[in-house]
């Protein structure tokens, strides 16, 4: 009998040929998904119905051509798809690394860095920082403050301050940031603005607590933002649409001696119970009712050790900065400091005080 002259079936398609053959889709996936290609069953293996093994062995036939031919193309294809995983899975990573980084920077922007020769601040990998003073902008891209927008990211916060200026398009204005050693807020200056529609923020965060927006003794206003505990920032201009974003990353760490807000008064020195010694100097900003700020320094009894009144610089209604001097002698341990103002209300046992109080230690 001759092989040829017997009838034959197509081999079947295995699981794995399946997957290959044409008309069949491919599910796009990473590299690992890809690598997990099943065995090809049946590809060696094959035999016409009827034919018993030995009759066919040694002897080539047009089935054995067919599996051969079969055999070849689904080793092609095995390893077209395997390369096409693997250059579409870099394609995706990539995609998605640039994708992270366009949302997080949408228009051109920079970690500031010191001019004028100045030494540059040691910045981490991704810009952000303890302690540093640096500054930015273009002088006369903006003389107003707009608003605030307050936005929370993946592992870090972002105030975004919007600005304008009368007359037309504004970017980013002359700025400056600085902290103090201590920690605890971050002040930036703007010398070239001169109003603001806001005073102050509150924020809600696991980093940030509180911004307010101050008139600064040398001209133009500062902001200073608050933080519940230690953090690094960093700062990023996007002139294109006249912001300045501030990045806020908190770290596990506890403020030793936290400064000292308020709705009425803010406090940043001295700080919560901090040691203190004749002459103390109290500095802050303040926007109570009135031009004076009373500033006094009251013993466990209530009895006042020292007081003073100073006027605050601004205009009324926004924060004013202050600045006091305390002298005492003959006491020491706690003791409360007190700065604000008598509210006009009268309240059920008469007139009532408004503004911020901390402890402190009399050395």
């Amino acid at each position: 009998m001759n092989i040829q002259d017997l009838p034959q079936r197509s081999p079947g398609t295995s699981a794995g040929v399946a997957s290959l053959a044409p008309g069949a889709r491919v599910k796009p996936g990473r590299i690992g998904a890809c690598a997990q290609i099943s065995p090809i069953a049946g590809v060696g293996r094959y035999q016409p119905r009827g034919i018993p093994p030995q009759a066919n062995a040694g002897a080539p036939s047009s089935g054995g051509h067919r599996l051969k031919t079969i055999a070849v193309a689904v080793l092609a294809a095995v390893l077209v798809l395997v390369t096409g995983c693997d250059a579409g899975g870099r394609e995706e990573q990539v995609g998605q690394d640039e994708g992270h980084r366009g949302g997080e920077t949408q228009e051109s922007s920079s970690v500031p860095k010191p001019e004028n020769g100045d030494e540059a601040p040691e910045l981490g990998d991704d810009g952000f920082v303890a302690s540093a003073e640096s500054s930015g902008g273009e002088v006369g891209a903006a003389d107003r403050i707009e608003g605030v927008r307050f936005q929370i990211f993946d592992g870090y916060e972002r105030l975004l301050i919007d600005f304008g200026r009368d007359g037309g398009s504004a970017g980013v204005p002359r700025w400056s940031v600085e902290s103090p050693a201590e920690g605890g807020y971050v002040r930036v200056r703007f010398p070239g603005v001169t109003s603001t529609a806001i005073t102050g923020e509150d924020l809600v965060g696991s980093v940030l607590n509180e911004m307010y927006v101050v008139r600064d003794r040398g001209g133009g206003l500062f902001a200073d933002v608050f933080g519940l505990h230690e953090f690094r920032y960093r700062i990023r201009g996007f002139p294109e649409s006249g912001r300045l974003a501030v990045d806020f990353r908190g770290v596990r760490e506890e403020l030793d001696l936290p400064p000292t807000t308020s709705d009425k008064a803010v406090v940043v020195q001295p700080r919560e119970a901090e040691e203190v010694s004749s002459p103390l100097t109290v500095e802050g900003y303040s926007r109570v009712p009135g031009s004076l700020t009373n500033v006094s320094l009251i013993d466990r009894d209530g009895d006042v050790i020292a007081s003073t009144a100073v006027r605050a610089e601004g205009d009324a209604g926004t924060w004013r900065p202050y600045a006091a001097t305390l002298e005492f002698s003959g006491h020491e341990g706690l003791a409360t400091l007190r700065v604000g103002g008598m509210s006009p209300r009268v309240g059920p046992r008469g007139v009532t005080f408004e503004g911020a109080q901390t402890e402190v230690f009399l050395e």
